[in-house]
């Protein structure tokens, strides 16, 4: 679940995102090797995600529709971090995620996310040099 709330800002789309996963991985997880399970499931959740901002993005373009609004509660850090994460575009904030919180290798990241290995190393970078000065403005 941590996952599918790190890369989607919200904790309900990330209980969402956890269930499909375990849903989906259930009919699979006999056929997986112990060491396969958790994999599977993180490229679910990154799968089920990227299949949700292509939602969002149609609806975005049909203003009869709304958008969920994520909300995060805890300290004062704690939530300016995850505010100015939030902010992040969405392939910025994906890499980010799995590179820092699922501490996944640059290769990890572009085999789970199917981007080459400078995508995610220039996303990374833009993605920290967004959250830096955001976080340094005091505007998170």
């Amino acid at each position: 679940m941590r996952l599918g709330v790190a890369v989607s800002g919200s904790r309900e789309v990330g209980e969402d995102l956890a269930q499909e996963a375990f849903l989906r991985a259930a009919r699979k997880i006999p056929s997986l090797g112990g060491t396969e399970v958790r994999p599977y499931l993180r490229k679910t959740v990154i799968d089920l995600w990227r299949n949700r901002l292509r939602r969002y993005a149609i609806e975005r373009r049909h203003p009869t529709t709304t958008l969920p609004t994520p909300t995060e509660h805890g300290n004062d850090d704690h939530e300016a971090f995850w505010i100015a994460v939030r902010k992040l575009a969405p392939r910025q904030r994906a890499c980010l995620v799995l590179r820092y919180y699922e501490d996944l290798s640059e290769i990890q990241t572009a085999q789970i996310m199917g981007f080459s290995v400078g995508t995610v190393k220039s996303q990374t970078s833009r993605a920290l040099e967004h959250l830096r000065k955001e976080l340094d403005d005091g505007t998170g």
